[in-house]
């Protein structure tokens, strides 16, 4: 089974926060069915002395788990909700599976998280009975779980006024990674120009999609977008790559707000994440 999940890009990060504090355990949810909110390749860190990091469900699931810490063996199988051994129904109906690593490998850790820092997309392969963990091949033993760990999204802000200040406080309260203007950009990136002065924007437009960005986006109504299209194409962008840019952006339009504008655009760009690493 392949599984693609976003590591945590939240400040208490399960895989940050094992390698801080040292034995702890790794609980990692491998298989789910019905309504439940987490995806295959969710974390959570926990301790001996009740520290947790990361959820994987409601509260009476991490508890039940966390009272496993001292199983035998590597790995500890662990399945809830409908079919499972333990009296714990989900209110979102479905089955859940963990597996409790209790000795999760130092070198796996790091190079998860180097990983991160890289803005590499990491493709690894757990053995559920021994806890191991290598990079993934292309043929994979039944035993074993597959997952997918993309880098968290990006966002590179453009713009001076209100719009985008409300949007970097977003992002900021959010620990995504926020890029300065000539960063590079790569395939988990998203660029939102927030000008009122559309002609300041075309810079960074351009090369937004001459870039891998997977969100480009651009402030103004649909009058301003037909401009901003027809600059564009004048300075030579093919239609495939206009196709590739927002406008007007966000959930919710119109929109005049700031803060309306800003929380709207970052949710469109996050939906558009979810759907990229899905």
């Amino acid at each position: 089974m392949t599984i693609s999940a976003p590591l945590s890009v939240l400040p208490e990060c399960p895989v940050k926060a094992l390698l801080a504090r040292p034995g702890g355990a790794l609980a990692l949810l491998t298989a789910s069915s019905g309504g439940f909110p987490r995806r295959p390749g969710a974390m959570m860190a926990l301790w001996p002395d009740g520290l947790r990091v990361g959820r994987l469900g409601a509260g009476c699931i991490d508890a039940d788990i966390a009272a496993h810490l001292d199983g035998q063996g590597p790995v500890t199988r662990l399945t809830y909700g409908q079919g499972g051994p333990v009296d714990l129904p989900l209110p979102c109906g479905g089955q859940v599976q963990i597996a409790l690593l209790h000795r999760p490998d130092a070198d796996w850790l790091s190079a998860v998280w180097d990983d991160r820092i890289r803005r590499r997309t990491g493709h690894w392969q757990v053995d559920l009975n021994s806890g191991g963990i290598s990079r993934a091949k292309p043929s994979t033993p039944a035993h074993d779980f597959r997952m997918v760990l993309p880098p968290p999204p990006a966002i590179q802000i453009h713009g001076e006024g209100d719009e985008a200040q409300a949007l970097a406080a977003l992002v900021q309260a959010l620990d995504l990674p926020c890029l300065g203007s000539d960063s590079r950009l790569d395939g988990h990136s998203a660029v939102v120009t927030l000008f009122h002065d559309h002609d300041r924007e075309l810079p960074a437009l351009g090369r937004a999609l001459a870039s891998d960005a997977f969100y480009i986006g651009a402030l103004g109504s649909r009058r301003a977008q037909a401009a901003r299209l027809a600059a564009l194409r004048q300075a030579g962008h093919d239609e495939v790559a206009l196709a590739r840019l927002r406008g007007p952006i966000g959930v919710t339009a119109p929109a005049r707000d700031p803060r309306l504008i800003a929380a709207s655009a970052l949710t469109e760009i996050l939906a558009a994440y979810e759907t990229l690493t899905a």
